[in-house]
């Protein structure tokens, strides 16, 4: 059952925690079992390597004892016959101080003793009778070895100044022929020192090497991780920018994995959910567009003659009436706001009722030279320099010609709205990727706020004072109409640019 700590971990997390036990604990496991292996061979190679110098330290003694023995025997018997006389003879002397300064290890040595227990070579007690020596747990190993005469033989011994006892080995071989006994002994700390220095070789490589395999497969499954989790973080990522409403973001697609198969089918799935919500706000603009047209029909016909009727009467007045008279100004004014009144009908009517175009072959650089021209004149443009960039060789494009002007003056007029200090005004005409044509109108203006962006297309919605908030809705319904796009890019203080896009796939908008 899964703990709560653990499933509040990132996924990466786990994944170390869950793979890096899987490869630690085998590689830890094995460096130690082949270490416990190699420390053994070795410790029973050394040991039985120094058990076989002792070995042969005693047969090489024996071997000695029988060499000067043989070259000796006649002298021995034929001229003396007198044993005591050989070992006074300087040349065994010379043989007992070869036998005694041999050195086993570093404080071990050779000794003889005859069955009596008499030490006939010893470097400190010669001719000494041991027979009842015991060592520290009182065992009389003397005894043993004169009555074993060959073998092996392990005895605690503390010599002088030592603060405990050490433990000794002995190695020891029966020579008949003077019927003696030729002992070679150790310390068994000297004995093991070289197998417990390389066991402790051992152990601390085995731990080093533990500590570099470690590390290194460490890295590899921090690595794996990261390459694991890596697309998943970016899938992650890619889904919370969907959800906050970024329906362009899409996912990274590699390979055919799982992870890609998954990719693609979120992909899949984001691109439904996108055309579903065009869908959704194309049947709610069509709402919106039926509802104003009901409403623009009563409008139209409940208010349309009384506005007829005010301003024939407002210009009838003001035609009677002087300029200096009092009364003029209030004449004037009822008759520009009725005319007001009528353009908001107008444009509901417009935007509720914009008919299809009639899509014709037109040159778009000499429409647009007309509308520039027109357009310049206007009260709003006053102070506002318009500057035009037409591609030469654009070709015709097919699109209705008035409705386009429509689109072309309100976004020029805008523009001019925008400068009222006076600033400068871009129409440019430019080819398109994918076979279409764009149209930029870029000006110096006030620029529009990042917040007014995202709404600067939607009926009613205006930043002008006396504004209806139409005039755009009904520039992005005929440019759609057209099968085009509209993007508005601005920066506060810094101007706004409108690119109109068109296509030139004459077999679609036939």
């Amino acid at each position: 059952m899964p703990s709560p700590f653990f499933d509040r971990l990132k996924l990466r997390s786990k994944l170390l925690l869950l793979v890096l036990p899987l490869v630690i604990i085998p590689i830890i496991v094995v460096a130690l079992v082949t270490g416990f292996i190699a420390n053994q061979k070795a410790y029973l190679g050394i040991t039985q390597t120094s058990k076989d110098d002792l070995q042969h330290m005693a047969e090489f003694t024996i071997d000695l004892l029988r060499s000067y023995d043989k070259q000796f025997q006649d002298y021995r018997f034929d001229i003396t016959g007198d044993l005591e006389t050989e070992l006074a003879s300087a040349s065994f002397a010379n043989l007992k101080d070869k036998i005694k300064n041999k050195r086993v290890g570093k404080t071990g040595y050779i000794y003889c003793m005859d069955r009596k227990g008499t030490l006939t070579i010893h470097r400190e007690s010669e001719g000494k009778n041991i027979i009842d020596a015991t060592d520290s747990n009182g065992h009389p190993f003397i005894r043993e070895m004169i009555e074993h005469k060959s073998g092996w033989i392990r005895y605690p011994w503390q010599n002088e100044g030592d603060a405990k006892p050490r433990m000794k080995i002995v190695r020891y071989e029966y020579f008949p022929v003077w019927d003696w006994i030729v002992a070679v002994g150790s310390y068994e700390d000297e004995f093991y020192k070289e197998a417990n220095a390389i066991k402790s070789r051992i152990f601390w490589s085995t731990i080093i090497l533990i500590g570099i395999v470690g590390c290194f497969a460490t890295l590899l499954v921090v690595c794996a991780s990261n390459v694991a989790t890596r697309p998943i973080n970016q899938m992650i990522e890619t889904i919370r920018k969907v959800r906050k409403g970024d329906m362009k973001a899409r996912m990274a697609v590699s390979g055919s994995d799982e992870l890609a198969e998954m990719a693609t089918a979120f992909n899949r799935m984001t691109d439904i959910i996108q055309r579903n919500q065009e869908m959704e706000a194309s049947l709610a603009q069509q709402g919106k567009m039926a509802s104003l047209g009901v409403l623009s029909s009563g409008v139209a016909h409940e208010i349309n003659n009384p506005l007829g009727v005010i301003l024939g009467y407002a210009g009838y007045l003001e035609g009677k009436l002087s300029e200096d008279d009092p009364n003029y100004k209030y004449i004037h004014e009822i008759k520009r706001e009725s005319k007001r009144c009528k353009k908001i009908v107008q444009d509901l009517l417009s935007y509720a009722r914009t008919p299809r175009p009639t899509l014709v072959l037109t040159n778009l650089n000499e429409l647009l030279t007309e509308i520039v021209e027109f357009s310049a004149n206007h009260t709003d443009m006053r102070g506002v320099t318009i500057r035009t960039s037409f591609d030469r060789n654009l070709p015709p494009v097919l699109l209705d010609g008035d409705q386009l002007r429509q689109v072309a003056i309100n976004l020029i007029l805008n523009a001019g709205g925008a400068m009222p200090d006076g600033g400068e005004l871009l129409v440019a005409t430019t080819p398109g990727p994918d076979d279409t044509v764009r149209v930029i109108f870029r000006d110096t203006g006030s620029g529009i706020p990042q917040e007014s962006l995202e709404k600067i297309f939607e009926p009613f919605y205006t930043t002008k004072a006396r504004g209806t908030g139409l005039g755009l809705a009904i520039t992005r319904q005929i440019i759609e109409m057209h099968h085009g796009s509209i993007t508005i890019e601005s920066e506060p203080g810094h101007g706004t640019t409108v690119t109109v896009t068109l296509p030139l796939d004459y077999e679609e908008l036939a």
